[in-house]
């Protein structure tokens, strides 16, 4: 009878530890897309919004504020490989000049490991990713 009782306790082990895995590699995975997309989308959006004709002109950078915005939105959009939960994007600045470019992106994913072990039913999991960029000039005499 001992013998079952640790075959019992040994299988529900396993099934923690594999739920626990599962778990975390699906975050895992969503923190890694999630910073990637918003990397990428920031840094083509503000390559997509240069002013070329003030940059041309003036010799200075500057970026067209709607089009950053409407273009780091669609790249993100586009970007997105992980498909599981809800995404959320916030463009907190954008200046022209100096050129900057202030992005979060997070994403909200339901945890099967925190809907065992939590018995309130908060299992939501919230990954975060941040990218700011900003263009200055080395010198500052033309």
């Amino acid at each position: 009878m001992k013998a079952y009782g640790w075959i019992g306790f040994t299988l529900l082990l396993f099934v923690f530890l594999t739920i626990f895995t599962m778990s975390f590699q699906e975050v895992s995975i969503a923190d890694s897309d999630n910073e990637t997309s918003v990397e990428n989308a920031s840094r083509n959006a503000m390559t997509v919004a240069v002013n070329l004709g003030n940059a041309r002109v003036n010799e200075e950078v500057t970026i067209n504020e709607d089009i950053a915005v409407e273009s780091v939105v669609r790249q993100y959009a586009d970007s997105a490989d992980f498909y599981n939960g809800d995404r959320y994007l916030n463009v907190y600045q954008v200046s022209s000049n100096p050129p900057m470019l202030a992005v979060e992106s997070y994403t909200q994913l339901e945890s099967p490991f925190l809907g065992i072990t939590n018995p309130s039913g908060q299992n939501d999991v919230e990954t975060r990713s941040r990218e700011i960029i900003i263009y200055e000039a080395k010198k500052l005499i033309k």
